[in-house]
C-alpha cells in the first residue's frame, strides 16, 4: 500500500484550493481496501477530484484513493468491466475503438468511473447508472457485489452508502461501429466545450426540480460575482471559477452569496452538488 503525507489539496482537486491533506492512502487491492477501511474509521473516498474541495486547512481526516491497479478495462459479454479509478475520457475512448455504444452522453465529464457511478453523473435526462449492470465494491463487512436493480438510483445518486469503496463495475453496452460511436459522442463534447475555461468543479448546485440552477443563479443578477479569487462564471452561472488565486472560504462565501440571492428572489433553496471535505 502506498501512503503520502502532506499532500497540498491543489494538487487533488480540480478547483485547485484548499490546504494540505495529511494522509492519502492508496491500497492495491480489495484486501487492502478492507483492512484499511476497518482500521481507519472515518475516512473520504477521493476520485479525480472534479467534485471536491478541501478546507483551508490541514485535513486531518485520512483520505483513500484507489491506485492503477483499479484502471484496468475488459470487454465482457455484452458491455465491459472497468476498473473504479480509470478516467471517464480513457472509458470513452476505448468504447469508441470498440464501437461500443451506451455512454456517449458522458463525453466531456471528467473524473473517474468510481465518482460518476456514486454520484449517477451524466446529463439531466440519464445518469452512468442507467447501463451499469453491477457495482463491485467493499466495505468494512468486505468485497460485495450490487446489483443494479437492486439499487435506489436517482439524479445525481447512485444509490450506494457512504463509506463504500466502489472498486470495478459491468456496464451494459450496445455492439455497433466505432464511426457510429464517435459521431454519437461529438454533440454531447461540443456542447461541453462550450462551458467555461479555468479550475472549478463543473456545477456547483444540483437543478432543484423543475428547473435550472444555472438559470436561476443568471436571473439573479448574480453573474460575475466575486469574492476574492473566485468568481461565478460569466459564461456559466453554475460554474464558479478559480480566477486568482481563490481559497475555498472565498469559494464557501460565494456559495453562501447564492444561496441567499436566489431563495430571495425565487424561493429557492439550491443545494450544493460539490463536496466540501474538512468541515
Amino acid at each position: 500500500m502506498r501512503m503520502m503525507e502532506a499532500v497540498p489539496a491543489t494538487e487533488v482537486s480540480s478547483m485547485h484550493c484548499g490546504g494540505t491533506i495529511a494522509h492519502i492512502y492508496e491500497p492495491g487491492d480489495v484486501g487492502e481496501i478492507h483492512a484499511l477501511i476497518r482500521e481507519l474509521g472515518d475516512f473520504h473516498v477521493l476520485g479525480g477530484g472534479t467534485n471536491t474541495i478541501f478546507e483551508d486547512t490541514t485535513i486531518a481526516m485520512p483520505v483513500l484513493r484507489l491506485g492503477s491497479e483499479f484502471t484496468f478495462i475488459e470487454l465482457t459479454e455484452g458491455g465491459v468491466r472497468a476498473g473504479a479509478a480509470v478516467p471517464m475520457k480513457r472509458l470513452l475512448s476505448f468504447c469508441i475503438r470498440n464501437g461500443l455504444s451506451g455512454i456517449e452522453f458522458m463525453a466531456g465529464i471528467p473524473g473517474w468511473l468510481g465518482g460518476a457511478l456514486f454520484m449517477n453523473a451524466g446529463t439531466p435526462a440519464r445518469g452512468i447508472m442507467d447501463v451499469a449492470v453491477a457495482v463491485e465494491a467493499v466495505d468494512r463487512s468486505g468485497v460485495c457485489v450490487m446489483q443494479r436493480a437492486d439499487l435506489d438510483c436517482g439524479y445525481r445518486n447512485g444509490g450506494i452508502a457512504g463509506k463504500t469503496v466502489i472498486t470495478a463495475a459491468v456496464l451494459r453496452l450496445e455492439q455497433s461501429t466505432r464511426e457510429t460511436v464517435r459521431k454519437a459522442v461529438l454533440p454531447f463534447l461540443a456542447q461541453r466545450r462550450s462551458q467555461p475555461r479555468g479550475y472549478s468543479c463543473g456545477s456547483i448546485f444540483l437543478n432543484p426540480e423543475g428547473s435550472a440552477a444555472g438559470y436561476l443563479i443568471d436571473q439573479a443578477g448574480l453573474k460575475g460575482l466575486r469574492v476574492g479569487g473566485a468568481k461565478i462564471s460569466e459564461v456559466h452561472a453554475n460554474f464558479i471559477i478559480n480566477d486568482r488565486g481563490a481559497t475555498t472560504s472565498d469559494i464557501k462565501d460565494l456559495i453562501r452569496q447564492v444561496k441567499a440571492r436566489v431563495k430571495e428572489r425565487f424561493g429557492i433553496v439550491l443545494r450544493e452538488e460539490v463536496k466540501i471535505i474538512g468541515h
